[in-house]
């Protein structure tokens, strides 16, 4: 509530705070919204337009509070034009229609929905207790929830949960029922038997003595004779024949000469775009690749590769680190390369016919983009009204549209210009490679002739048959995440 209050101060007050109002805007404008906010948060409490209202949404946006950024969007987009607003104001609440609908689209949702009734269900949110928890509750992504049930006769819940943007989110509320207070058993009085009474003792029976039988005569055992095979008196007895003992399995043969192919792959995060400036995405690069291989004496292989990689990438929004928001460029590329390398692997045996090893190793080598182009074409937002130049402030860069031409479409000319060192990238601009440098341009950044590194190099490496070998490889490299499976034949 005490934002709309901001949003609707009446206009009278417009000298007021127009200073901090062009500072944040500016600052806004150029991607520096720490600096931005609490400018546009003091231009908005002494006096309110649109055009300062929408950009302290749109930091808010970005720094992930879209529930502030949601109720700025929506008080914007009721306003109706007055007295005194500019184009720029105007330009403003048209926008704000439009943000208010794609802010609501990422504002993620949670719901808590109890498997059974409960008798007195209290359910809170971060201490806020929540009417109907059935319905959904809207929250900031990335922030810490805290969902605590209570019900009568049940124990209490409680969990956390973070909500990513988008999410729809539903829980389960199952409560544990509190055990039933037992009474300890009542102990019974003993019962007292009466004293038994003993039969009296009988009498001792004496036995009459026994009468031994007279001693019998003690036979006499006449000599045994000697069994079959065993020596008589006289007789040399004869060694037993010693068995050899069983020896083991000969050890699977070592070969020293391979040869393979198979799949290589590399993955390329959004962050390494990021670490030199600002968009990027995630990027796969399909290949595969030839290799021979000989053992150097006991543990080592020495591999010589010769891969290809298709390095594709579709229309990606991206501007260097540390530039204005008119620099964003959307860069495509159908680059193919190949690449020659050289790896020293370290086999580690899992048991002692070498079925199954671990490998360890590390590689250099060159790479050739032998065919392909890198594709630069300097971008405005699709949110920007043509012939309205204020409407062409930041906005989603995945969201930007190509520049047709300088000033194209009207209004641009901030984003689609001849000024900058981007000067000429409009549709069908093919980026120069890095060993050329056109007469005042900069030097081209398509790279021709590139370096290889990989370290380190992990696999598993499985060896069914004599002759045959499987390998599952992954690692790191200076053109990606490495993944790879391939198949080898020993020569």
């Amino acid at each position: 509530m005490g934002l709309l209050a901001v949003l609707f101060a009446h206009p009278a007050l417009a000298a007021q705070g127009d200073k901090e109002a062009n500072q944040g805007i500016n600052a806004a404008k150029g991607g520096f919204c720490k600096r931005a906010i609490p400018l546009l948060e003091s231009a908005e409490s002494q006096r309110h337009r649109p055009s300062s209202a929408v950009p302290l949404a749109d930091c808010y946006a970005k720094q992930g509070e879209l529930l502030k950024a949601s109720e700025i969007y929506h008080a914007v987009a009721s306003e109706k034009k007055e007295r005194g607003y500019t184009a720029r104001d105007v330009a403003a609440i048209t926008s704000a229609k439009k943000k208010a609908a794609q802010t609501d689209a990422r504002i993620p949702t949670l719901v808590v929905k109890p498997v059974e009734p409960y008798e007195g269900l209290v359910v809170e949110i971060n201490g806020e207790a929540i009417g109907d928890p059935s319905t959904p509750q809207r929250f900031d992504p990335g922030v810490q929830l805290v969902v605590v049930a209570r019900a009568e006769g049940h124990e209490e819940s409680s969990q956390k949960i973070t909500l990513k943007e988008k999410q729809r989110r539903e829980i389960k509320l199952r409560l544990k029922p509190k055990p039933a207070a037992t009474k300890p058993p009542e102990k019974k009085p003993a019962a007292t038997k009466p004293p038994e009474k003993k039969p009296p003792p009988r009498p001792v029976a004496t036995k009459p003595p026994e009468k031994k039988p007279p001693p019998r005569p003690v036979a006499t055992k006449p000599p045994e004779k000697p069994a079959e095979g065993e020596p008589g008196a006289g007789e040399v007895a004869e060694r037993p024949v010693e068995m050899p003992e069983p020896t083991a399995p000969p050890r699977r043969r070592q070969r020293d000469v391979w040869l393979g192919a198979g799949f290589q792959g590399f993955f390329i995060p959004q962050i390494a775009f990021q670490l030199l400036g600002e968009g990027g995405r995630n990027v796969f690069v399909p290949g595969g690749d030839i290799a021979l291989s000989t053992r150097l004496g006991g543990r080592f292989d020495l591999v010589f590769s010769v891969a290809y990689a298709r390095f594709q990438m579709p229309e990606t929004p991206f501007k260097p680190k540390g530039h204005p928001d008119t620099d964003y460029e959307i860069v495509e590329s159908d680059l193919q390369a190949l690449q020659a390398g050289a790896r020293l692997v370290w086999n580690i045996p899992l048991d002692r016919d070498e079925v199954f090893a671990f490998r360890l190793g590390a590689g250099i080598g060159v790479g050739w983009t032998f065919l392909g182009d890198l594709y630069r074409t300097q971008a405005y937002p699709a949110d920007a009204v043509p012939g309205d130049p204020s409407s062409f402030v930041p906005g989603d860069p995945y969201r930007y549209k190509k520049c047709r031409g300088p000033n194209d479409p009207a209004g641009s000319f901030r984003y689609c210009n001849q000024l900058d060192y981007d000067a000429d990238h409009y549709p069908g601009y093919v980026e120069p490679s890095w060993f050329t440098r056109p007469s005042g341009k900069p030097q081209g950044l398509k790279p021709v002739v590139y370096p290889w590194l990989l370290l380190p190099e992990i696999g598993l490496a499985l060896r069914p048959w004599d002759r045959v070998a499987f390998d599952l490889r992954v690692g790191a490299s200076v053109t990606g995440l490495l993944g790879g499976l391939g198949m080898r034949v020993a020569l």
